[in-house]
């Protein structure tokens, strides 16, 4: 009987040896995979990097776009947003915002002469490209001027939120355009 166990002992015990070995594995893997791989889901093409972005949004920890544009919001006129199309839209279009020194204070100026601009100290919102803006946030039209330097966005809106300009979609209420230091 003796011989017979012996086998059924020194199988069971590779098993557990077997068994051992992937967990081991399986735990360093679960530590490590993280560190290696960097998660790029959501990020849009017009840059919100969270470990480099301005703290102007009310949750902390939530990735801010620094400078950017939806090429959708920019172009196209407003419209019914019924099935949600325009907003993923705006939010696919983001792009690097395209403006020189001397545009940038053009809007400056215009901004500094409006003396009734929407202000905000911290955003209730996501401070990105396609981002729903709540009704309780203040906003006003935009000067025809900024229009004309931006050739775009015509019938939007606008909050400042400290010294970044927030292009809000007239009817969708969508965040279409981060303008920084001009408020």
């Amino acid at each position: 009987m003796a011989e017979t166990s012996r086998p059924y002992v020194w199988g069971i015990r590779h098993l557990f040896l077997g068994a051992a070995i992937i967990a081991a594995i399986l735990i360093i893997g679960v530590t490590v995979w993280p560190v290696l791989i960097q998660n790029q889901i959501g990020t849009p093409k017009g840059g919100a990097n969270p470990a480099t972005a301005s703290d102007t949004t009310g949750a902390r920890g939530a990735p801010a776009q620094q400078s950017a544009e939806s090429t959708v919001g920019k172009n196209s006129s407003s419209g019914n947003d019924a099935n949600g199309a325009r907003a993923k839209d705006i939010k696919q279009s983001s792009q690097a915002l395209q403006l020189n020194p001397q545009q940038r204070q053009q809007i400056k100026d215009v901004i500094a002469r409006q003396t009734d601009a929407p202000r905000v100290a911290k955003a209730p919102f996501e401070m990105m490209i396609g981002t729903a803006v709540p009704r309780q946030v203040p906003l006003k039209d935009i000067p025809p001027e900024i229009t004309q330097v931006m050739n775009g966005f015509n019938g939007d809106q606008y909050v400042l939120v400290q010294d970044e300009m927030v292009i809000v979609d007239h009817d969708s209420r969508r965040v279409v355009a981060i303008v920084p230091a001009v408020g």
